[in-house]
């Protein structure tokens, strides 16, 4: 053997001997470690990085490795006095990775901490704060006897204590703030020095499919602006969500912050929040704000999907006696179906009790317990299919417990205007007057919106109505609605032949050619019938109308009259829709002068009822019938029925006799009653102008 390689076994043997040695020593001195003494030695590094008073009431365990890890059961943080749970925190176990080195100081160097099936509860007073234990904090302000002032401490580099881990890792957690219930799947955090820089880099599992990763970057104080700058990036699909923020030196809040980026789907976002989001397509947000103590401060700021950019901005200031909320929202065109794609065409769901109304909240106790200003101005408002509302604008104010809505909007070719004046109380109980009038809104162009063509042309249309109510939501609002509504046309419109077809049959329309002369104009012969009037003159009374003579529509060839009663508070209704043809015209076609509708049953789903006149020669179709009723109904149950429905015979004669029912129905069509309240008596042009242009303060 050569000199070279006697010298190297000797160098080896030396090597592995101190080896030895070291191990025998390191095991030998574990194995007479106090796990009392360790578990207060955690105790204490886990306190001082969280500031949080820990707790462990089950055992301490390790498991001893190059890497030794403990694991602590049962630990929990005390809640803060007056809080309605015992502690802030229960975690079934966390387990602790430590540096091996460190086990024989007093102070062990955590490396990574694991949380196991944790919860939180954070409740609230009986002002809707939050109570919430003292956190120890190093950077408080400190009284000095010299000075008699408080004075502050030298501002550390960076905003928050190095908690000296390594990393963070939770494995389920259910967070309980004042009963409001959020879970968080998983949450891993890793810790990345740097030269100037503070990185904590991981990810956050919303659910079993949407991990979202994440990096938030601490920069050192900076003096010239008394701000900790802080970025954070989240990821998923599309652009990153990024948001730079400057946090104030002392207190630690967001004075400034600007968030830009992708959101591709809301919906597991608002899962983690406990909210059920609508399907939405990817949103791009580009959102600046602030907050002080008091208040927060949202900046010009833009949210855009799909081609809809609306602008944002407003404040919520809490540092008064109600909370003080500014909300203003604007946008050259926002298309209702671009933002919510299954708005429309959805399946209605099974076993579910059919309502329009019911238990639709309207938000009383909130409306009284905040101040509230809200302005909305829309270019264009597409709400279904082509309908949109033009120069859409809304302000709405609630300042203790007095309500004020003003709404005006340019619509099919008219325009409409709008206001409610009311009260609310305490307890959350509306007091409401609402008024509106409507000039020159034209049917035809309605439908020719909403993509239903050779129906109806023209027609235009004024409104004038005034209404009161109260309660609660919007159930009880209809079980007290109590007002004139006059709905009446202003020029001539034009049935065109699918309509009649629907209502008559296809055979209908080479009967009137024969029957009729000059019946159709000379540009578009045999492919429409004249409207010369159309009029809806009701009253409702507690949520209910009686309907006798108040609808009408008056042609040339036939007369529609509408009768029976509608129930908003019930949400039922009992009405027939029935034709009567102008006297003088004999229609071989039916064999019959009468042909009816019947619509009854619950608001939601109403029940058609056709005479059998009525589908001589033709199928039926529910597509046609229900057209204006299909938008606000779950669906439509279709059937053959008999005679001329609901009428009594006497009304039905007194509409044979009428040559003009439009006339009819504005001079008759709500007649005044004995209980009827003083104010039903005047006009409904000056009891909706009374609201309309009533000053507000």
């Amino acid at each position: 053997m050569t000199k070279r390689k006697r010298k190297f076994f000797v160098f080896a043997r030396a090597i592995f001997l101190f080896f030895a040695v070291l191990v025998v020593a390191i095991v030998a001195a574990l194995s007479k470690m106090d796990m009392n003494v360790l578990r207060k030695n955690l105790l204490d590094v886990l306190r001082a990085s969280t500031g949080l008073q820990i707790e462990i009431m089950g055992d301490v365990s390790w498991k001893l490795s190059l890497r030794p890890r403990v694991t602590m059961r049962q630990v929990t943080v005390p809640n803060a006095a007056g809080a309605k749970h015992k502690n802030l925190l229960e975690a079934e176990t966390i387990e602790v990775s430590l540096d091996l080195i460190s086990l024989f100081s007093s102070r062990p160097t955590i490396q990574r901490v694991r949380v196991n099936d944790a919860k939180v509860y954070i409740d609230k007073n009986a002002k809707g704060e939050l109570i919430l234990p003292d956190i120890k904090n190093d950077d408080e302000l400190t009284y000095t006897e010299e000075s008699g002032v408080e004075e502050e401490k030298e501002i550390p580099e960076y905003p928050f204590v190095d908690p000296g881990l390594g990393g963070l890792n939770v494995n389920g957690l259910d967070v309980n703030i004042g009963g409001e219930k959020y879970n968080v799947p998983g949450i891993n955090i890793r810790y990345v020095t740097g030269p100037d820089t503070r990185e904590y880099r991981g990810w956050i599992k919303l659910d079993e499919s949407n991990l979202v990763p994440f990096i938030i970057s601490l920069d050192k104080y900076n003096a010239e602006r008394k701000v900790y700058p802080v970025q954070f990036a989240f990821s998923s699909d599309g652009d990153a969500l990024t948001a730079n923020v400057a946090l104030e030196g002392t207190s630690k809040i967001p004075i400034d912050f600007v968030v830009k980026g992708d959101i591709p789907d809301i919906r597991p976002i608002g899962k983690l929040l406990n909210l059920d989001f609508p399907n939405m397509p990817a949103i791009q947000v580009n959102i600046s704000g602030g907050l002080d103590r008091q208040k927060f401060t949202l900046h010009k700021s833009s949210v855009s999907v799909r081609g809809s950019d609306i602008q944002l901005s407003g404040s919520i200031d809490w540092g008064k006696k109600k909370p003080d909320i500014n909300v203003n929202l604007s946008s050259k065109k926002i298309v209702l179906k671009e933002l919510f794609p299954e708005l429309y065409g959805g399946v209605r769901p099974t076993n579910r009790e059919l309502n329009v109304f019911h238990d639709m909240p309207l938000f009383g106790k909130y409306l009284y317990d905040n101040r509230l200003s809200i302005n909305v101005d829309l270019g264009k408002f597409v709400v279904y299919r082509n309908l949109s509302l033009d120069n859409f604008k809304v302000k709405f104010t609630s300042r203790d417990g007095v309500l004020r809505a003003d709404a005006n909007t340019k619509f099919a070719a008219g325009d409409i205007r709008a206001a409610i004046d009311g009260t609310v109380d305490a307890d959350g109980h509306l007091y409401l007057q609402m008024g509106g009038i409507g000039k020159g809104i034209t049917v035809g162009q309605i439908l020719k919106q909403v993509n239903v063509n050779n129906f109806i042309s023209d027609l235009p249309l004024d409104f004038e109505t005034h209404v009161r109510a109260d309660g609660f939501d919007m159930s009880g609002i209809m079980r007290t609605i109590t007002g004139p509504v006059r709905v009446y046309s202003v020029g001539k419109g034009y049935a065109h032949s699918e309509l009649v077809s629907y209502m008559y049959g296809s055979d209908f329309l080479t009967t009137l050619r024969h029957s009729i002369q000059d019946m159709f104009t000379s540009d578009k012969k045999y492919n429409q019938m004249t409207i010369s009037g159309a009029v809806a003159n009701l009253k409702l009374r507690d949520g209910v109308a009686e309907i006798k003579n108040g609808v009408a529509i008056e042609t040339n060839a036939i007369n529609i009259r509408l009768g029976g009663d509608l129930n908003l508070g019930e949400e039922t209704l009992n009405l027939s829709l029935t034709t009567v043809p102008v006297r003088g015209i004999k229609l071989s076609i039916t064999g019959s002068v009468v042909n009816t509708i019947t619509i009854t049953g619950n608001l939601a789903e109403p029940d058609i009822q056709i005479s059998g006149a009525a589908v001589a020669g033709k199928a039926l179709s529910a597509t046609g019938i229900g057209l204006l009723l299909a938008p606000l109904t779950g669906g439509i149950g279709l059937v053959a029925g008999a005679g001329v429905g609901l009428l009594a015979g006497d009304l039905l004669e007194n509409w044979l006799a009428d040559d003009h029912p439009c006339e009819t129905a504005l001079e008759k069509g709500a007649p005044s009653r004995r209980h009827d309240p003083e104010w039903m008596n005047e006009s409904a042009e000056d009891l909706a102008n009374s609201v309309l242009n009533k000053s507000v303060k």
